[in-house]
């Protein structure tokens, strides 16, 4: 909510932005069972669909969508947002981020796919290595992230060969060391 009431504070006016114009949206794998008991106590909690409970009466309209509820055909992007996506559910969403013509649409859909990657990094990951046929999909769609993991990389590279001259230079003077003690008698 917080988030929400943050958004319509940076709008020019407060009338710029209605509040029937936010939505607050939770998506959650299993049904909050607890959280919508406590809500309906308080406000009004509809089931509008499978996966679908819209709460009424809050500053903003809220809902609650329930992935595992949800008909995966049609909420392709809502049920990409899991932990436990099958390789079938990735090639599903890859497919309909690629029939994407709008620029704005396609941006949408690189958050979902940010999203997905990043809670099923080990399945994105094994497909990538295999070189499944999307590789090349999924690979323009997290260009930006694989840039930016690629400069990370590099600058900790630069670090670890900086660490690496370092204890190069601290193993010569301890050789020196040992020499100078051992030309003065002194036992190592």
């Amino acid at each position: 909510m917080s988030y929400a009431c943050l958004y319509k504070s940076e709008a020019g006016s407060v009338e710029e932005i209605l509040d029937t114009d936010i939505t607050v949206s939770l998506v959650r794998e299993q049904k909050p069972i607890k959280l919508l008991r406590q809500l309906g106590e308080i406000y009004t909690v509809t089931k509008k669909a499978d996966g679908i409970y819209r709460i009424s009466g809050m500053i903003f309209p809220m809902q609650i969508l329930v992935t595992k509820e949800l008909n995966k055909e049609t909420h392709v992007w809502v049920t990409s947002l899991t932990r436990t996506m099958s390789r079938e559910r990735a090639q599903k969403l890859l497919d309909n981020c690629s029939g994407l013509k709008d620029d704005e649409d396609r941006r949408n859909a690189d958050s979902v796919v940010n999203v997905a990657s990043e809670a099923n990094m080990e399945l994105l990951k094994k497909m990538i290595q295999e070189g499944d046929q999307m590789c090349e999909e999924l690979k323009e769609l997290l260009a930006p992230e694989i840039v930016e993991f690629k400069i990370r990389l590099a600058e900790q590279d630069a670090q670890l060969a900086d660490k690496d001259a370092r204890l190069a230079d601290n193993a010569v003077e301890i050789a020196m060391l040992k020499k100078m003690l051992a030309e003065a008698g002194i036992e190592t």
